[in-house]
């Protein structure tokens, strides 16, 4: 195996944050600084209940998640957390279980996330805002 190519001057390295992260935010999903992410026909099944979310984008742009089907519990926060990300699509989503939010909103620099169409019908609301997210930083369509 070749050693690891040299890039400007300095060795490539393994993000340590993601082997120190201890128990991720999410039982499905985690993701964090990342650009241009498409996501699609997802299932996540838990086999005992978890009160985490089954995704977590932590400042996330230009991200599209097509057919997402998870399961929810009434006792969590939400189904989905979005925290300081913009120019996301979630369409097509399905809702297992039942949950108290599909998309929870955080951070001021939230913007322009969409939710377009599936079924929702299992959740009490649809989306809810918190530390400091604009209720314009994301809207519901079809």
């Amino acid at each position: 195996m070749a050693p690891p190519r040299r890039l400007a001057g300095r060795s490539p390295q393994l993000a340590g944050e993601y082997f120190e992260i201890g128990v991720p935010p999410a039982y499905g999903l985690f993701a964090r600084n990342v650009r241009g992410l498409s996501l699609h026909h997802l299932r996540f099944d838990v086999a005992n209940p978890d009160l985490r979310p089954a995704v977590v984008f932590d400042h996330v742009q230009d991200a599209a998640v097509n057919g997402l089907s998870a399961w929810g519990d009434s006792g969590a926060e939400s189904l989905l957390r979005l925290v300081e990300s913009h120019d996301v699509l979630l369409s097509a989503c399905r809702i297992r279980g039942r949950s108290s939010t599909f998309l929870r909103v955080e951070g001021s620099s939230s913007a322009n996330i969409s939710v377009d169409g599936g079924d929702l019908s299992k959740a009490a609301a649809v989306l809810s805002f918190g530390a400091g997210a604009p209720e314009a930083a994301a809207r519901q369509r079809g």
